[in-house]
């Protein structure tokens, strides 16, 4: 999800003139750590599946070059 989907899913409005999203009420301080969480849950999918990715790749290799 983008950064834009993210603030109309939570209904945050970002302040235009500060390029910072207001945080005067609890419920969107609340709302500003959910995005946070979704981000980083993201960003540590992103780099576990890259790990993955590159440990199938080697032992593919490994595979390839016992076969021969």
């Amino acid at each position: 999800m983008t950064e834009v989907e993210l603030n109309a899913l939570f209904n945050i409005c970002p302040e235009r003139i500060d390029n910072v999203y207001a945080t005067n009420s609890l419920k969107s301080a609340q709302e500003i750590r959910r995005i946070v969480k979704v981000f980083s849950i993201a960003q540590e999918q992103k780099d576990k599946s890259s790990v993955l990715s590159a440990r199938g790749i080697a032992a593919f290799k490994a595979i390839l070059t016992s076969n021969n």
